[in-house]
């Protein structure tokens, strides 16, 4: 998959981190910070692998990728929550020690509203 710029956004196993083009991307998907809620912008927010790199060799391709902010992206490493993406929605599913019926909380860009309230 290429960029606007033709910039290779699929990176497959040959780089673990994402590159700015890949971040540009994940920016325009997710918005910033994409666990529920938080409002953390881009430039506070990491790409995480979804495959994990180490563990699940996981690869460095947007479909593979999210961005979270340094505390999401702990609750995700430590705490046993999962991330799948559905329709290019980020949908968050918590452990069962959080929830036992493990609902998924949909992620990614915070409305106004919810902002508001």
């Amino acid at each position: 998959m290429l960029g606007g710029t033709g910039e290779v956004l699929d990176l497959g196993r040959a780089r673990r981190t994402f590159t700015r083009a890949q971040r540009i991307a994940l920016a325009e998907r997710d918005g910033g910070c994409a666990w529920p809620g938080c409002p953390h912008p881009p430039g506070y927010a990491e790409a995480h692998h979804l495959k994990w790199w180490e563990k699940d060799d996981g690869p460095t391709d947007l479909a593979n990728g999210i961005l979270l902010c340094s505390g999401c992206h702990h609750r995700i490493h430590d705490n046993g929550w999962q991330i799948e993406i559905v329709d290019n929605v980020p949908w968050f599913i918590p452990p069962a020690s959080v929830d036992p019926a493990r609902t998924p909380h949909r992620g990614g860009r915070v409305s106004i509203d919810a902002l508001a309230s």
